[in-house]
């Protein structure tokens, strides 16, 4: 990921852990929603402040890779980018890596979501979040 990308820092918790001692598959889809909320935060809408606005931003579709177990006490670093948009839709994409020197890539992955009204109908973005992906 190259272009304009936020951090977020995760602390593996034991509860999050199969038998194993790895990273459950699905807590990366959690790490990824704390992500995306953090960054959306951070770019100034928070999700409160976009539901208060009559927008909800829910997942349509959620893709994962796994290319390296991570585990119980593991500093993470999930990166978050603006992927894509289009009338009704936005992607974020993600890397989880282990933080630190090791710099290892757990995980890739990404995120679809439609933006809906808060009766479930579609709607365009609101154009100050909607330039938060827009390239130019």
């Amino acid at each position: 990921m190259t272009e304009s990308v936020y951090e977020t820092l995760i602390q593996v918790r034991y509860s999050e852990t199969d038998q194993m001692k790895f990273v459950y598959y699905s807590r990366h889809f959690e790490y990824f929603e704390v992500a995306r909320t953090e960054c959306l935060a951070a770019w100034g809408f928070p999700y409160q402040e976009l539901e208060e606005k009559g927008y909800a931003i829910p997942v349509l579709e959620a893709h994962c890779e796994y290319l390296a177990p991570a585990r119980y006490g593991d500093a993470l670093v999930v990166l978050t980018r603006a992927s894509s948009i289009d009338r009704l839709r936005l992607r974020f994409d993600f890397e989880t890596r282990r933080g630190g020197k090791d710099g290892t890539l757990i995980a890739t992955g990404w995120t679809t979501h439609v933006c809906m009204d808060p009766s479930g109908k579609p709607r365009r973005p609101f154009k100050e979040l909607a330039a938060k992906f827009d390239p130019s």
